[in-house]
């Protein structure tokens, strides 16, 4: 019984162990990540995004690569003139000791964007206006 219950101990600290992610050394990190961007509500939004120097764009739901960067990325939608939206997103980032903020060809290894922007759109009340010319006497 003794033996039943070292052997029953071992096998629960050892699937403990196991289940704990160790990081892995020869785990690539690559200066893109996949950004996915949403508009609730509203499909086939055209999104501008920019960040830095760089300017990508994307039509809403979708995703798009972007280079991992410190800068804040800002995130602009329309559908047509009468609905928009625009938010920002700030990168996290976790430099490892020793190592440079910045990577590969100015990238920002360890940044990281959110996975998924979401962008509300509103009405452009300015677009709504009737122009006086068009109203019935």
């Amino acid at each position: 019984m003794k033996v039943l219950s070292a052997a029953l101990a071992l096998c629960l600290a050892l699937s403990a162990c196991a289940e704990t992610e160790k990081p892995v050394a020869s785990q690539v990190r690559t200066p893109y990540q996949s950004v996915v961007v949403n508009t609730p509500g509203v499909t086939g939004a055209n999104c501008v995004m920019q960040s830095g120097d760089n300017t990508y764009s994307v039509k809403a739901p979708g995703s798009v690569m972007v280079r991992r960067a410190p800068d804040v990325m800002s995130i602009s939608c329309f559908k047509g003139d009468h609905m928009r939206g625009q938010v920002s997103a700030r990168p996290t980032f976790a430099p490892r000791e020793g190592e440079a903020v910045r990577g590969t060809q100015g990238a920002c290894m360890t940044c990281n964007y959110p996975t998924t922007i979401s962008v509300a759109l509103s009405l452009n009340a300015g677009s709504m206006e009737v122009p006086f010319s068009i109203l019935p006497n």
